[in-house]
């Protein structure tokens, strides 16, 4: 692992624990056993830092999605697979939680290079999720009348991150189960 991947890592780890605002490069350097100096090295200013972790992650999620993409088998059933791998992350650590969806509690205070990866993120989930209910073979009926597969796509997006954010508040991945529950009950084959 380089350097620069072992600090992301840390950071990573510290922006899921206290978020952006809460630590330092000397809680970095201190994690790693490093001098502040080595960071900024790598990563100029703060930042850099956040915006490449955000990026890195992004680019986790995108390989994700390929992989799901890559499934045999109806979009709905990729959707379910892509609620169970956010409810065994929280069955695992109920505070381990979309890296964006946290860090969007405090778009006021992000730097214009670090919001913009985070909506961009976003945007790109919003894409997938669009993307699969418009595939289904089957004709999909959501339960809330008269919904395009897009505005559908941008309630399924809240409904998986609220469910993120109860769960972390909660401790408790029943909260997040809840909001699967739910989003999976409101999308259906047309009768």
């Amino acid at each position: 692992m380089s350097r620069a991947d072992e600090i992301m890592d840390v950071a990573n780890h510290f922006i899921l624990e206290r978020g952006y605002s809460a630590f330092s490069y000397a809680d970095i350097a201190g994690e790693i056993g490093i001098q502040k100096a080595s960071i900024h090295y790598h990563f100029p200013s703060k930042a850099n830092l956040v915006q490449s972790v955000v990026g890195r992650y992004r680019q986790q999620i995108k390989s994700n999605l390929a992989l799901l993409d890559g499934m045999e088998g109806d979009p709905q059933e990729k959707l379910t697979q892509y609620l169970n791998y956010w409810e065994d992350c929280l069955e695992a650590q109920a505070t381990d939680i979309c890296l964006c969806a946290l860090l969007a509690s405090e778009i006021p205070i992000l730097p214009d290079e670090v919001r913009s990866e985070i909506m961009a993120h976003f945007e790109e989930l919003t894409d997938w999720f669009t993307r699969l209910l418009k595939e289904s073979k089957v004709p999909l009926q959501y339960t809330t009348a008269d919904v395009s597969d897009e505005e559908m796509a941008h309630g399924i997006l809240a409904g998986i991150h609220g469910g993120m954010l109860a769960a972390r508040t909660f401790n408790d991945v029943g909260q997040f189960r809840m909001i699967k529950s739910g989003l999976l009950h409101q999308i259906h084959p047309a009768k």
